[in-house]
């Protein structure tokens, strides 16, 4: 039986469309190239800076610095035309990965050089996502833009797992001038691609003088701050900002911990995949678990649980690989799903015409901790042990879980259906 026309159809259907085809293949080789770029620089960071892991702090606090600036350029995005500027960043990094492979290729690359290279092409692909979220209604018809938008998660999610896991054994292959190369590549196929949509980009007009339009920003952003600045919106953000600041710690150590516990660069690109499918198994079984049981409950639960599962992993780590992989997996699970239901309960609480400068709000003020945690996860470990200081995340997944199940007002949050902004009011 074949699919009829409207309701019912199969997403399949979306790549007729030519437009969407464009941003969904663009999406994915930009991905590709951002999982691996990301995997390939911390471990070229870590190799050229002489198995340092201050570099690999460093390098991570760069990283993490564009996502914190992104709460600033955010609303100028409206006032450009998107689709040139998603090619123009695609080509320009393309571009400056071409540059590294030449100084890599002339013996003239150091890890200087490589760290200045970070923020410039991390600002790129910070731009790109956004960007592709404004054409993403202009490529398809409204009734198909929830379907349209699971594609995209897809081409997001399943790339960023697939291709953490392999650029491990890309770099065990490959010198760091091909790795570059094919990462430039990328980006210019994604470009090229962009240039097939063709949508009608209409910039949104300045109603002011200058001044107007900086006014009614701050304005839009102070009653957004004032909405974050709840004692009870605090105490669910407060423990985020905490997870953010060890869970950085983890990633700019990881390299490192894989050299010494595992096999160098493949270790370290099942270790990232095995976070990733973890948080992607958690985040598919988010929706069934906040049907059962209550938000608080999964808190308490789900960190213990998240918490316990590291820690063992560390004890582990000199037994075998395999038990790392594994415990990693499992300690993800929970807090992919917590990530899901914490995104699904800031989407409920705000009112509607505040949703969108509230959840960048969020965004931001969660990146916050991350730049700090990069820093003193790198100076830690070089002044203590690795494996001491990623048993930092453990302990402090066990202290979240200790907070939820000790704060009276948290250990009582209904299911997640039933947290909204009446909630909000209620408990003030």
């Amino acid at each position: 039986m074949g699919w009829h026309r409207g309701r019912g159809r199969s997403p399949m259907h979306l790549f007729r469309n030519r437009h969407f085809n464009a941003l969904f293949f663009g999406r994915l080789f930009t991905n590709i190239g951002d999982s691996v770029y990301y995997i390939a620089m911390m471990w070229m960071v870590l190799k050229l800076g002489g198995n340092s892991t201050v570099y690999t702090g460093f390098a991570g606090f760069l990283f993490s610095m564009t996502e914190v600036l992104s709460l600033f350029y955010g609303p100028v995005l409206d006032k450009i035309n998107a689709k040139k500027l998603l090619v123009t960043a695609s080509v320009l990094q393309a571009g400056l990965l071409l540059l590294l492979v030449v100084l890599s290729k002339y013996g003239i690359m150091n890890v200087w050089l490589l760290l200045l290279s970070i923020p410039v092409l991390s600002f790129l692909s910070e731009l790109t996502y956004p960007l592709e979220s404004v054409l993403l209604p202009k490529a398809v018809e409204k009734k198909d833009l929830v379907k349209a938008n699971s594609l995209m998660s897809i081409a997001y999610k399943g790339s960023d797992f697939f291709f953490n896991g392999i650029a491990g054994f890309i770099l065990a292959a490959f010198s760091m001038s091909m790795v570059l190369g094919m990462n430039s590549l990328l980006f210019i196929l994604s470009s090229i691609l962009f240039l097939f949509l063709k949508v009608q980009v209409k910039r949104s007009k300045q109603t002011g003088s200058v001044r107007e339009e900086w006014q009614a920003y701050k304005r839009d952003f102070k009653e957004g701050l004032s909405f974050v600045k709840q004692p009870f919106i605090l105490q669910l953000l407060i423990p985020l900002l905490f997870l953010n600041f060890f869970f950085a710690i983890v990633m700019v150590v990881l390299p490192s911990f894989a050299n010494t516990a595992g096999e160098g660069a493949s270790s370290y690109g099942i270790m990232t995949a095995a976070l990733g499918l973890g948080a992607l198994a958690g985040a598919a079984g988010a929706d069934k678990i906040s049907r059962i049981f209550p938000f608080g409950k999964i808190l308490a639960a789900g960190f213990l649980l998240s918490g316990l599962s590291w820690l063992f992993m560390i004890l582990l780590s000199n037994v075998s690989i395999w038990y790392v992989y594994t415990l990693m997996f499992i300690s993800e699970l929970s807090i992919g799903a917590i990530n899901v239901l914490f995104s699904a309960i800031f989407q409920q609480l705000p009112d509607e015409q505040m949703l969108g400068r509230v959840n960048t709000i969020n965004v931001s003020l969660l990146s916050l901790a991350m730049p700090a945690g990069s820093l003193i996860g790198g100076v830690m470990a070089k002044i203590t042990s690795v494996q001491l200081t990623m048993s930092f995340f453990g302990i402090g997944l066990f202290v979240l879980a200790l907070f939820y199940m000790g704060s009276g007002r948290m250990r009582k949050l209904p299911k997640v259906v039933e947290i909204d902004h009446t909630y909000v009011k209620l408990s003030r």
